[in-house]
């Protein structure tokens, strides 16, 4: 009997050891898959230029044009919904898959939001320097958006409403824009659509200037290609996309000062993903919705050349942005 017991508490250390040590390999692994630091590019740039096709669609003009049916290295990218890559200075298209579905843009509607902000400060219409009060009682939690912490009454610059809109992506401040601009959402949309139209963007329908997944509210991703074109044509627009971080303060409803920070939502300024070696990043805007996935619009430079990218994907951020490195992998 005393042997048997023995034999049982041993028993147990072991089966108690080996549910520590398999606890441990699940901590470790989450925590790695949670807290990815920079997504590697060795492995994924071999295997990305080992697999690429020769580019497809080559033609000359302003615009890359990229035909409806067109569709070259797709299968590249099962991840993704779309993923459209083009050499801007060459107007060639090295990836194009769905290139002109139909797409709930999410926060990539902020730079049409931009645009049409940044056409009236070039007009004269309103200044970066202009101080706008909060008049409205601003609510989008109906739209599980977190509450709007500035104050009625509070006082903030354009220039800073406009960072904010694009580093941090805040939905609030797109409200704010609209309202200063156009005196209200609906008429600054109206403008939003007639940019739009203006520029070849066809495919688009704007329903809002944040984003906000709405039925009617939708672009393609060539369209989005045209409205990052656009926007990138903007001076201002590529010294706000160059910013890591951004500070800056407004005066609330009863006079106090408050500092504010924008983190931007772009992993490759957050350090989660890396852009290889030689590129420079020149405008961006990320987007995310349930009925949008998880977004990114992109310009960068390379060698003189300038290239955009534009993918989303529905399974996760982080394979949004593993795709993109893959993608951009495939930039001779």
């Amino acid at each position: 009997m005393q042997i048997l017991k023995s034999i049982l508490a041993k028993t147990n250390i072991l089966i108690v050891a080996l549910i520590f040590f398999m606890i441990v390999i699940i901590v470790n692994n989450s925590f790695s898959d949670a807290h990815t630091e920079t997504i590697s590019m060795t492995e994924v740039c071999a295997n990305a230029q080992k697999d690429q096709k020769t580019v497809l669609y080559t033609y000359t003009g302003n615009e890359t044009v990229v035909p409806k049916n067109a569709s070259t290295n797709a299968e590249l990218f099962p991840e993704c919904l779309f993923m459209l890559v083009m050499n801007e200075t060459d107007h060639e298209v090295i990836v194009a898959k769905n290139p002109h579905v139909r797409i709930y843009p999410a926060s990539m509607t902020k730079m049409m939001t931009a645009c049409v902000v940044l056409d009236a400060i070039e007009s004269g219409k309103i200044s970066l320097t202009d101080m706008v009060t909060i008049e409205n009682h601003y609510d989008l939690t109906y739209d599980d958006v977190a509450p709007f912490d500035m104050s009625y009454g509070s006082v903030i610059s354009v220039k800073d409403l406009l960072y904010g809109l694009m580093i941090e992506s805040n939905n609030y401040y797109a409200l704010i824009l609209a309202d200063y601009v156009a005196g209200s959402e609906e008429a600054f949309v109206r403008m939003m659509n007639d940019k739009a139209k203006s520029i070849g963007a066809t495919g688009t329908h704007f329903e809002n200037p944040h984003g906000l997944d709405e039925e009617q509210h939708f672009t393609s991703p060539y369209d989005t290609y045209l409205i990052l074109k656009e926007l990138a044509s903007h001076d201002i627009a590529k010294e706000i996309d160059s910013f890591e971080t951004y500070e800056y303060t407004y005066t609330n409803g009863i006079g106090e000062t408050v500092d504010m920070e924008s983190i931007p939502t772009n992993a490759f300024l957050l350090g989660e993903a890396s852009l290889p070696s030689g590129f420079t990043m020149l405008s961006w805007k990320t987007g995310t919705t349930s009925a949008a996935g998880n977004c990114l619009a992109m310009m960068v430079e390379h060698q003189g050349k300038q290239y955009v990218l534009i993918g989303s994907s529905t399974e996760s951020r982080k394979a949004l942005y593993e795709a993109m490195v893959r993608a951009i992998c495939m930039i001779p």
